[in-house]
């Protein structure tokens, strides 16, 4: 699959009632299954690295960075209920660098995630990145992309990220996504 637009940008507004409130992943076992994995690979870097702090501006429930031991934390959303609320184009402005930046099912709702990829190489060391693969237009009405896992390494490594680790996660036909998750570091 090549990267594929599925939908236009919506506007403040409408993005405002989207993500009214932050997303549970609770509610699907695909979604359970990806943070656990998620969650894992992301400590498994942050000892493997020496991290010793982290952030998530688009944390939803924040599971996976609360799930993170031995470093400090950075919560953020879109949705109200932290210090970082608002867009992650707006909410990076507001911290300072990490050693590791989670984006955990983040970039298929961004309006460009190649400016944000870019701007968060300006401020981590290391970033996780999950996303569903080969998604089609599913009727998600919050996600702008669909991918393969090439195009996603491609992203990556244009916003100058070098994938070392990437795990895909073949759920389908029995849910509705697969899953793709990389571990990156700066690649220059």
């Amino acid at each position: 699959m090549t990267r594929v637009r599925l939908r236009p940008r919506y506007s403040d507004e409408e993005l405002s009632r989207i993500y009214a409130t932050p997303h549970s992943h609770s509610r699907w076992a695909d979604h359970l299954l990806r943070v656990q994995v998620t969650a894992s690979l992301a400590q498994w870097v942050a000892n493997q690295h020496g991290c010793t702090s982290a952030a998530d501006l688009s944390c939803g429930d924040g599971t996976i960075l609360e799930s993170l031991e031995g470093v400090s934390k950075t919560f953020g959303d879109y949705a109200p209920g932290y210090l970082h609320r608002g867009p992650i184009e707006e909410t990076l402005e507001e911290i300072g660098g990490v050693d590791l930046f989670i984006c955990s099912e983040t970039i298929e709702h961004l309006d460009d995630p190649d400016t944000v990829l870019r701007r968060i190489h300006g401020r981590a060391h290391h970033l996780i990145v999950s996303t569903p693969i080969n998604e089609a237009d599913d009727g998600n009405p919050e996600h702008y992309w669909g991918w393969g896992v090439d195009d996603v390494k491609g992203l990556l490594l244009a916003a100058g990220w070098e994938p070392h680790t990437t795990i895909e996660l073949k759920l389908r036909p029995r849910f509705t996504y697969d899953f793709q998750i990389h571990a990156c570091w700066r690649s220059r």
